[in-house]
């Protein structure tokens, strides 16, 4: 329940924007570091793991290399299927270092999630 004064719904800033039936969404993969922020790959369609394995070749060392971070990076990733799927889990353990491991269903622990919680809002 909101409280306003009466008569005042209808003012511009007491109004929200809304996108309905799905459109105007965009999915996008992005890293970050204590030092900034790598890379922004825009996705078509639906991602599989072939798609997410393009993607990590084509972004990840070279978002490592504009942080400054390489060759001395972490890949921290959350546990989605096409992250887990064997042949990306490959790849990232040959151009990355070291990849952290995380507990199922743990999106709290993800820092990324605070970056596109502010980028929707």
């Amino acid at each position: 329940m909101v409280w306003r004064k009466p008569n005042s719904e209808m003012e511009m800033k007491n109004m929200t924007s809304s996108v309905r039936h799905g459109s105007g969404s965009q999915m996008v993969w992005g890293c970050m570091s204590a030092v900034g922020v790598g890379n922004l790959h825009f996705i078509d369609g639906m991602m599989d793991k072939y798609m997410y394995l393009g993607i990590l070749k084509q972004n990840l060392k070279q978002s490592a290399e504009k942080m400054g971070i390489s060759p001395h990076y972490k890949l921290y990733q959350d546990n989605d299927p096409k992250h887990n799927a064997h042949i990306c889990r490959l790849c990232s353990l040959y151009q990355c270092p070291q990849v952290i491991r995380t507990p199922a269903h743990s999106a709290d622990l993800n820092p990324i999630e605070n970056i596109w919680d502010h980028l929707k809002n």
